[in-house]
Parts: structure tokens; C-alpha cells; sequence
């Protein structure tokens, strides 16, 4: 094999692994919006802008994936189906909108180590280093504002 196809290959595998780890986040915000509609409207915004994130990224990494030749990741990772299973149980035992936000922030951490992960990687195109720079950004202030929002909800108990 040539060393494009190789290089190509492991592009389209770098932006899926992202892609599958933006699924699960997308999954669990659309979730937390279903759910927390009606009782906590402040976190539910919060919820829909961070499935809407989740959504963007996933459509233009999948648009890149398709111009590399690839095939987008079209389901979340083994990881984030075994953490929303046990998330449910604690949305069922405790403060709904304490887990969500708290899974909500371990979800884009999760996401941030993957786009840092693709980042740091010196085969990278440097035609996706900008976008991938612009949604690391995005997705930096999105952490820091669910951070903020969890902080209120935590203080709001005791």
C-alpha cells in the first residue's frame, strides 16, 4: 500500500474515533433535554446548545470523513453506552439534573481528549488543523459553562 492510502486511513480513523465520541455526546445532551424539559429550563438550554455542538461537529467531520474517502462512524463508542447505562441509575437514585450535568461534563472532557488527541498528531492535514482548533475552542467554553452550571446546582443542595 502507498503511504497516502496508509496516511488517508488513518485520517479517516482519527476524525471517526472523534465522530463516535461526539455521537455519544450528542446522545446524552438529546437525552438530558427530553428529560429535564419542564422541570429545570436553565439546564435544559444548556443541554440543547451541547447537542446542537455535538450535532455540528459530527456533521463536518463526517463531511471530511466522506471527502477522505471514508465511511462516518454511525454509532457512539463501547465507553459511552456503558457510562449513560450507569448515568440512568443515577438519574433514578438522585438529582436528575446534577447527573446529567455532571455526565454531561465527562462527556465533552471526553470529547476535548480526542480533538486535543487529533491535534497533537503530526499527521494531521493542515487543512483540518483550523477546524479541528475552532471546535476544541467551542468545546473548551462548553465544558467551562456546564462546569458553572453543575457548581450552581451542587450549591443549590446543601
Amino acid at each position: 500500500m502507498s503511504t497516502h492510502i496508509v496516511e488517508r486511513q488513518r485520517h479517516v480513523r482519527m476524525l471517526n474515533c472523534i465522530v463516535a465520541v461526539a455521537r455519544d455526546d450528542h446522545a446524552l445532551h438529546a437525552h438530558a433535554v427530553a428529560r429535564l424539559q419542564g422541570s429545570d429550563a436553565a439546564l435544559c438550554a444548556v443541554m440543547m446548545h451541547m447537542a446542537g455542538s455535538s450535532a455540528a461537529i459530527i456533521a463536518t467531520l463526517g463531511r471530511r470523513v466522506r471527502q477522505a474517502g471514508g465511511r462516518p462512524a454511525r454509532h457512539g463508542t463501547l465507553l459511552g453506552g456503558v457510562r449513560a447505562g450507569f448515568g440512568w441509575w443515577g438519574t433514578v437514585l438522585g438529582d436528575a439534573g446534577i447527573q446529567y450535568a455532571s455526565q454531561g461534563q465527562a462527556c465533552r472532557g471526553r470529547l476535548i481528549r480526542a480533538l486535543q488527541a487529533a491535534l497533537n498528531d503530526a499527521t494531521l492535514p493542515e487543512d483540518a488543523r483550523p477546524i479541528l482548533d475552532e471546535m476544541m475552542r467551542y468545546a473548551q467554553h462548553d465544558w467551562q459553562q456546564l462546569h458553572g452550571r453543575l457548581d450552581g446546582l451542587r450549591a443549590r443542595e446543601v
